[in-house]
């Protein structure tokens, strides 16, 4: 009985080193500010906001978590408790950067395969499928309203 506790035991540290909250020496944790999930998010929010990092359509949860002081699956589990996924909390950020586009793309025309690439998206078609999503309207739609309406005064 006295082996399987010991082995409960490293397997415990095991799982916190994974998850972020204990250091790599298993004695000293680390400041519960690094492994607060509102802290890790923010610095995820500085980083995408501050280097646009969601417009590389190469980046992937191993990388941003790295760049954030964090790993994969602490990362992800931060996602989980905000309801969202990785996916899904990029391609907002993706979305809102590509509308920016399409709405001052008016005067340098643009094309909508242009916006995708520049906004990060793999492809046009997963472009589309999440703007209709989110405005209720695909791109082309959207940029023709704004083309058909008159410019404020």
């Amino acid at each position: 009985m006295r082996r399987f506790k010991i082995s409960a035991e490293k397997f415990s540290r095991r799982v916190l080193f994974l998850f972020g909250l204990m250091d790599v020496g298993n004695k000293k944790e680390i400041p519960s500010s690094l492994f607060n999930a509102d802290e890790i998010l923010s610095r995820v929010e500085a980083l995408l906001e501050r280097e646009e990092l969601f417009r590389s359509s190469q980046l992937s949860i191993n990388l941003l978590a790295r760049r954030a002081g964090t790993n994969r699956t602490y990362l992800s589990r931060c996602f989980q408790l905000k309801r969202t996924s990785y996916v899904n909390y990029i391609n907002n950020y993706r979305l809102k950067y590509a509308k920016k586009l399409i709405d001052s793309s008016v005067s340098d025309s643009k094309s909508i395969a242009e916006i995708s690439e520049l906004a990060g998206f793999p492809n046009p078609r997963s472009f589309a499928k999440c703007f209709s999503a989110k405005y209720g309207m695909n791109p082309s739609q959207y940029k023709r309203e704004i083309l058909a309406t008159p410019p404020h005064s």
